[in-house]
């Protein structure tokens, strides 16, 4: 284990504090333990923050968590077996102690908060000791993410592990690691997304630096194909550069944990992502085609702050006014084969339907406004997802060939609606599995997905209305 006066020295040289250099000094040993004696070494692979200051920027800023992914799934108990043998294996090398009584993995998300559907996270929490407090108590936690059944669309790397400390010639080992190219793609999915001010740091630090490899034309192709907006990119490079960027000015210097000799001003750093997104968009030229095919930037800002700041939306939707309570955008294909992007919303007042979840489509809007007035949210709002390809896409089932309508159906559905005989059809907000309703509310009864499991959601999207 290294001296107490290396970890002094990098805490006075980097100004940031103690717990801080303890932790990436920890990392390291974890990493070199993980992909060395571990048996999930050949599957296992690292991604986010660290991936980029464990093998690819020595000098970025500290993460706080380590994120991992794995191809398929993995027992809990398998997983914290092998935890606990990185544990015993740096305690035997360094002589920190661990907790080990105390380490935790739990599933990160319930069946409807993941931010991606079908997203398999197990959040797994360890305890080390300050091995350099007065205290022999205190206690310092290491928290990482394993993202099961992850898809990557580029190559994983294996890249030697960066530790700048004085004990790395002990930790010579390779690293499985995301591309670099795909990394950053994933920050730029994330801004699209979220406001984290690290996102934005590890953006621009990444086209910053001039020993950085990174290909941005690979870049922005991957960035594509991780979102919707394939068939016409300019439309989220306009979202992006009219991004409201006052969460990060706020957040910069809260969240970011570097080197103050590598830290760069925030508004730089704004001015530096508009320019770099107006010029690697240059492979994409605005077809002027399918623009409402999305929510872009004009609609889609009030809408996602109006999520985060859980106000009320006023509307002119099809020239009549609307009060809305936003809930999500969600990417889908209807029958007859075109796609939309649909805003999910309850609308209070306005139009000629009753308060309920409602769909609405962009092309319909004639304005978008942001109130101040709060609400309590009824359902989950799933903003956050906004952009993601979806695992389920369409409106429909497509395993069930359309029929032709007999004439007594037609004749059976013209009667439906003069005799007012509508039914309301609903999808489940997590499995997709659809209910025809006699009443218009977005509550569901319990059911079972496709893979024979109760589903645990109760709530599911209107999505058609249907006379018979």
């Amino acid at each position: 284990m290294i001296k107490k006066e290396e970890i002094d020295l990098k805490v006075k040289e980097f100004k940031i504090h103690r717990s801080n250099v303890e932790r990436d000094y920890i990392f390291g040993w974890f990493l070199f333990g993980l992909f060395t004696i571990s048996d999930l070494k050949e599957n296992i692979f690292l991604k986010g923050g660290n991936a980029l200051r464990k093998c690819y920027f020595e000098n970025t800023r500290f993460s706080s968590d380590i994120d991992l992914g794995i191809p398929g799934d993995i027992n809990q108990e398998i997983l914290m077996t092998e935890i606990n043998k990185v544990c015993d294996f740096i305690q035997n090398k360094t002589k920190i102690l661990f907790s080990k009584e105390e380490n935790r993995i739990d599933e990160k998300f319930s069946a409807t908060d993941a931010p991606i559907p079908d997203l398999k996270v197990y959040e797994v929490r360890i305890y080390f000791k300050d091995f350099y407090g007065d205290a022999d108590h205190l206690k310092i936690k290491i928290s990482m993410d394993i993202t099961r059944f992850d898809k990557v669309l580029l190559p994983i790397q294996n890249l030697d592990l960066i530790h700048p400390y004085s004990d790395k010639n002990q930790l010579n080992c390779k690293i499985r690691c995301m591309k670099l190219e795909e990394i950053i793609a994933t920050k730029l999915k994330c801004i699209l997304q979220r406001q984290h001010a690290p996102d934005l740091f590890d953006y621009v630090y990444s086209i910053k630096l001039p020993e950085s490899t990174l290909n941005r034309k690979e870049l922005i192709q991957t960035f594509i194909k991780k979102t919707i907006f394939s068939k016409n990119p300019h439309v989220v490079k306009e979202i992006l550069i009219k991004t409201q960027f006052k969460y990060f000015k706020e957040m910069w210097t809260k969240t970011i944990i570097c080197a103050k000799s590598i830290m760069f001003d925030v508004e730089g750093a704004i001015e530096t992502f508009i320019s770099d997104m107006e010029e690697i968009f240059k492979i994409y030229p605005n077809s002027g085609l399918r623009n409402f095919t999305f929510f872009e930037a004009t609609l889609r800002l009030p809408i996602m702050e109006a999520g985060r700041a859980q106000t009320l939306l006023k509307v002119t939707y099809k020239n009549e006014e609307r009060i809305l309570e936003p809930y999500s955008l969600k990417y889908k294909e209807r029958k007859d084969g075109t796609e939309w992007e649909y805003l999910y919303a309850y609308k209070l007042n306005g139009g000629k339907s009753e308060p309920g979840i409602r769909s609405f489509l962009a092309k319909d809007f004639q304005s978008i406004e942001n109130t101040e007035k709060k609400f309590t949210p009824q359902y989950q709002i799933e903003l956050c997802k906004a952009g993601e390809i979806p695992e389920k896409k369409y409106l429909f089932d497509q395993n069930k060939p359309a029929k032709r309508p007999k004439l007594k159906n037609i004749f059976n559905s013209y009667l439906g609606k003069i005799k007012n005989e509508i039914r309301y059809i609903y999808e489940c907000n997590y499995c997709g599995k659809k209910f025809t309703k006699n009443k218009n509310t977005p509550i569901i009864r319990k059911h079972k997905t496709k893979g024979g499991y109760l589903c645990n959601s109760v709530y599911g999207y209107y999505i058609d209305t249907k006379y018979y």
